[in-house]
């Protein structure tokens, strides 16, 4: 029996500043407007004061934490409006 876990793909984020998920996205660079949408979405993190950050997933990953499902301990961190 292979351990190999299934490849998904890259997925793109942004991350507020206790590195919780506020938006996502999947990298499909198999579409021709890709990079004009990767584009379009890190812009919209930072005119919306987020970090972009990008990871590979694989089948069975945990799911990362995202703003609503826990807030950090930063009274002025973004996540608290969530």
């Amino acid at each position: 029996m292979s351990t190999d876990r299934k490849y998904l793909g890259r997925m793109d984020h942004g991350l507020t500043k206790c590195g919780r998920i506020v938006m996502s996205r999947w990298d499909q660079p198999e579409r021709a407007d890709n990079a004009a949408d990767l584009g379009r979405f890190i812009n919209d993190l930072r005119r919306s004061g987020f970090t972009h950050s990008s990871t590979e997933r694989y089948e069975g990953d945990s799911m990362p934490d995202w703003v609503g499902q826990s807030k950090c301990n930063d009274l002025n961190c973004a996540c608290q409006n969530f």
